[in-house]
């Protein structure tokens, strides 16, 4: 072969690899972006349905009504405006179906004795990795109808973190151990004698009586990162136990339905968050990939819909 026509022919070899490579790059970068817009899309659709689950939920806890109810919508609007969810005041129906609510009267008689409140912002509470978890808004609607469950209770002084030993001091027709003391005067001070209205025999039911305390307890020493449903449905056994041989404790049965929907809205933020987090991390990789491409793409542009002769005889 005469040496020009190889050296034209090899020429012409790399100028097709070269536009081969641009039109494989660019075939490549399409698919990446179109890549990138599905997952933006997938996760921006999951950020909305949490943020409805979780806009039900707290519609739900600000409908507590009494003295009370302007600290708690300050607090809830503190936090919206920490996450940046102004809608958490919109009231979202379709979680109707899963609140649970208490009569007149236990709504009162909360305003009496602020148990367990939430006085840390929830961005607080968060960070514990053991309740980040997606969970169904079913799954929440079916716990949270096991708090009015009447099953057989299988407490026992072991699973409280109270110490029941010791010295004991007597209070009306019960000794309570001196750790339980205050939380017992506490009750009393403000509903009085929860017990008045039993008139079974006080040695068969302190037990139930200490267990109650016990879980009043155990709510006020704990945040509400540290709840599990393992101690909610605790909880629940020592406040029906109370409930079914007449104790006055219907207000304690109100407020562990609070800490439940608490105790989701709790994960609900997790997610809401690492959401947010996919999204800024898309959202910059969406800037940078630009940066990349934004002296290209007006020429592109020029292109849209036509053929790519257009220019070429002006």
């Amino acid at each position: 072969m005469h040496p020009q026509v190889a050296q034209s022919e090899a020429s012409n070899q790399q100028h097709r690899r070269f536009f081969q490579r641009r039109k494989n790059k660019r075939k490549n970068n399409a698919l990446n972006r179109q890549k990138k817009k599905k997952e933006y899309a997938r996760v921006a659709a999951e950020n909305r349905h949490l943020t409805g689950i979780i806009e039900g939920m707290i519609s739900q806890y600000l409908k507590v009504q009494g003295k009370n109810f302007q600290k708690h919508e300050n607090y809830v609007s503190h936090l919206a405006g920490e996450n940046d969810h102004r809608s958490f005041y919109a009231q979202d129906q379709q979680c109707a179906g899963s609140h649970i609510g208490g009569n007149d009267d236990e709504l009162d008689v909360m305003n009496g004795l602020a148990l367990n409140e939430l006085d840390n912002p929830l961005s607080n509470e968060v960070k514990n990795p053991k309740n980040s978890q997606t969970i169904q808004k079913s799954t929440m609607s079916e716990f949270l109808k096991k708090i009015d469950d009447d099953v057989a209770s299988s407490n026992d002084f072991s699973d409280f973190m109270v110490c029941f030993d010791g010295e004991h001091k007597k209070i009306g027709r019960y000794s309570f151990p001196l750790s339980l003391v205050s939380t017992v005067e506490r009750i009393t001070n403000v509903y009085g004698d929860v017990s008045a209205p039993c008139l079974k025999n006080s040695s068969v039911t302190e037990k139930i009586y200490l267990f109650f305390c016990a879980t009043i307890k155990e709510m006020e020493d704990l945040k509400l990162h540290q709840v599990t449903e393992k101690k909610l449905l605790k909880w629940r056994d020592a406040i029906k136990d109370a409930l079914r041989i007449n104790f006055k404790v219907a207000f304690a049965m109100h407020h562990l339905k609070r800490i439940a929907r608490a105790y989701f809205g709790c994960i609900g933020s997790q997610e809401l968050q690492s959401i947010g987090d996919k999204l800024d991390a898309l959202n910059k990789e969406r800037a940078e990939t630009y940066q990349d491409f934004k002296d290209y793409i007006a020429y592109a542009k020029d292109f849209y819909g036509k053929s790519v002769s257009d220019g070429l005889f002006a």
